[in-house]
């Protein structure tokens, strides 16, 4: 699971969808997933598309515009393709005709799986598509991946512009944030330091099993303690461990139960956590990722390639 929500869009005028793509947005983020929606005019690259789709799972919803502007190739052959190369991939199918009439197209086009609405009601019937698509996600297995996935690409990011840092700071600064290092490990995971201690350099120490995604979250606030460059991003990273970490300690040890209205979590775990709580999460794991990244572009450390998905 991931926090972006990935759409391919067939829409060959795209200030027509205008709005409806900006509600569809603005439903997204408010249900905490980053919205990414790739614009095509036609379905001329449709088998790169699905190659793409085929490897990487790369989008979670299709949309398709009926008329395209190419007689012979308009939407009902683009959602032809797409259930071809896209496997079991949702597809919404909208015009400005009557659903029955897109209806009717997709039947005699034989294509399974295919959500038709007019374009006035488009906005609405996404909103409710993409609800029950979160319900989905929103279960408790679904959520302790996206924990455990966002927390790791933080750690990489961290691991990254803190050993950055240390490779261009002088000698002095190096042996401090070493020692430190050093000190949080030791402070924290005695019984293992055993092991952290065969560690013969800074790179390997951060390597070590020893340095928690804690670990790196307290090395990261103490390097940017004087640096001007991230004093508004440090002051966000400060509430990472209550807003990320936290969460994701009690994911870990949640239930959860089938009830008479539905799925419920519990856990003994305080604050409580419910599925009420998932949209929230996702928001706040989404802007602290973004947060890091930022701080790691601003120090100048080199771009992760997990950091381009």
């Amino acid at each position: 699971m991931r926090l972006e929500f990935k759409i391919l869009w067939f829409e060959n005028q795209p200030n027509d969808v205008k709005t409806q793509v900006e509600e569809i947005c603005y439903h997204l983020e408010t249900v905490g997933f980053i919205p990414q929606i790739t614009m095509v005019p036609d379905g001329e690259n449709i088998e790169a598309f699905g190659e793409q789709q085929s490897r990487y799972d790369e989008f979670d919803l299709v949309v398709v515009d009926y008329d395209l502007g190419h007689p012979g190739r308009n939407g009902d052959w683009v959602a032809q393709q797409v259930r071809r190369y896209f496997g079991f991939t949702d597809i919404i199918f909208y015009s400005g005709k009557r659903p029955f009439e897109l209806r009717k197209m997709v039947f005699d086009g034989g294509i399974d799986g295919v959500y038709c609405f007019s374009r006035p009601d488009l906005a609405d019937k996404l909103a409710i598509h993409i609800e029950q698509v979160v319900r989905r996600l929103s279960r408790l297995e679904a959520m302790r991946g996206l924990a455990m996935g966002v927390v790791g690409k933080c750690d990489d990011e961290f691991k990254n512009f803190i050993l950055h840092s240390f490779k261009v700071a002088e000698q002095t600064a190096q042996e401090k944030l070493d020692d430190e290092l050093k000190s949080l490990v030791n402070s924290s995971q005695k019984l293992n330091f055993d092991n952290f201690g065969k560690c013969l350099d800074f790179e390997s120490r951060m390597s070590s099993r020893c340095v928690t995604s804690f670990t790196l979250y307290k090395l990261a606030m103490y390097l940017l303690k004087k640096d001007l460059r991230c004093v508004n991003e440090r002051r966000f990273l400060a509430d990472y461990n209550d807003k990320v970490l936290e969460p994701r300690n009690r994911l870990a040890h949640a239930i959860e139960t089938k009830q008479e209205l539905g799925w419920v979590i519990e856990s003994v775990a305080k604050p409580a956590m419910t599925l009420d709580d998932f949209p929230k999460l996702r928001q706040d794991m989404a802007t602290h990722l973004e947060n890091i990244r930022k701080i790691s572009v601003q120090l100048g450390a080199p771009v992760l390639s997990i950091s381009k998905e």
